[in-house]
């Protein structure tokens, strides 16, 4: 019977670099707290500002967001979705669309944390979902993206962002890991102007993941040890069978998608406690900016920008004029009876 529900985070209970690390479950998330044990916030970071990219959002309380049919628990499954009904005026001031940043009460440092899903947001221009943790005073501790992407895009591009190497020293991610990496250096303020900009960080494309955007959802784990930051995807029916064990072994898992480990980062400096994001933004930055939405590919490769697949000048248009669009946009996480 699996050992998680929603969301599962296992306190380490042994690691040494000879020996595998071995997992206790000491937190979980389900259909029965998931309400309560999540902030419903109605702006980012800076309480000033709707969202921390300038995304074109209206956020909603808990209250709000049950009444307007936004999140849901039914049948031991979590709904976290946005408002695909109302069709909006041009207007970048707003009313916004509404949607949701929801925030785990519950911080954590070092551990296993495994997510699995019934459903995952569909790509649509102007839409940009994650899946993530965060530390307090961004960048200084750290912040892990583990299912990120936007507009049309195909895969799954995971990040890490860390504070500048004056401060933490360097950090690079591990060329061993399966997926390929768009940019090595997780320092928030680093670029080199061909493949990494400022406040990219280190990113990757998991080009054989199969989740992006699945309707059919899938399993991610991160695994974060005083040593390294493993992060894992899979399809459903793809991954380890011990994944459901109350003590699952890591070491069965095979290569990682994403790792960032000593002696290339120092991670127990590099990230501080963190807490478990669902965002479900639209525009903002780099998102809805003139760049990305008029002059590069929808979905980061080849192929036709947004304003020429959707025919709006501006995403702001588009998200307030075509609200069915984003019915399928929308995080569905499962509750399997622990």
């Amino acid at each position: 019977m699996p050992s998680l529900i929603s969301c599962l985070v296992a306190g380490l209970a042994v690691v040494d670099r000879a020996a595998a690390a071995k997992y206790s479950l000491s937190k979980t998330y389900d259909s029965s707290n998931f309400l309560t044990e999540f902030h419903f916030r109605e702006t980012g970071t800076i309480p000033e500002r709707q969202d921390d990219n300038w995304s074109w959002v209206k956020y909603q309380n808990v209250n709000d967001a049950q009444e307007k049919g936004l999140v849901s628990v039914k049948d031991n499954k979590v709904y976290l979705g946005v408002d695909f009904k109302t069709t909006l005026e041009n207007n970048e001031k707003g009313p916004r669309r509404d949607t949701l940043r929801v925030q785990s009460k519950w911080s954590f440092k070092e551990g296993l944390v495994i997510t699995r899903f019934w459903h995952m947001p569909k790509p649509v221009c102007g839409a940009w979902p994650a899946y993530w943790t965060l530390g307090e005073d961004w960048p200084n501790n750290g912040e892990i993206d583990m299912y990120e992407g936007w507009n049309l895009h195909k895969v799954n591009k995971p990040a890490l962002h860390v504070a500048p190497e004056a401060r933490i020293g360097q950090c690079l991610l591990d060329r061993s890991a399966q997926a390929e990496i768009v940019s090595e250096n997780c320092d928030n303020k680093f670029e080199d102007r061909v493949r990494a900009w400022a406040g990219q960080g280190c990113q990757v494309e998991e080009v054989n993941d199969g989740i992006w955007g699945s309707p059919d959802g899938g399993i991610q784990a991160l695994e974060w040890t005083k040593d390294t930051i493993k992060l894992y995807t899979w399809p459903i029916g793809k991954a380890p069978d011990n994944i459901d064990s109350k003590n699952p072994d890591t070491s069965a898992w095979g290569t990682p998608s994403v790792q960032l480990s000593s002696p290339r980062c120092d991670t127990s400096r590099a990230f501080g406690n963190q807490t478990i994001l669902f965002t479900l933004p639209f525009c903002g930055e780099p998102v809805g900016n003139t760049q990305f939405w008029t002059q590069l590919p929808a979905d980061s490769k080849s192929g036709k920008t947004c304003k020429e697949i959707t025919g709006a000048d501006t995403c702001v248009k588009y998200v307030a004029e075509n609200p069915k669009e984003f019915e399928e946009f929308y995080f569905g996480i499962n509750d399997p009876v622990v």
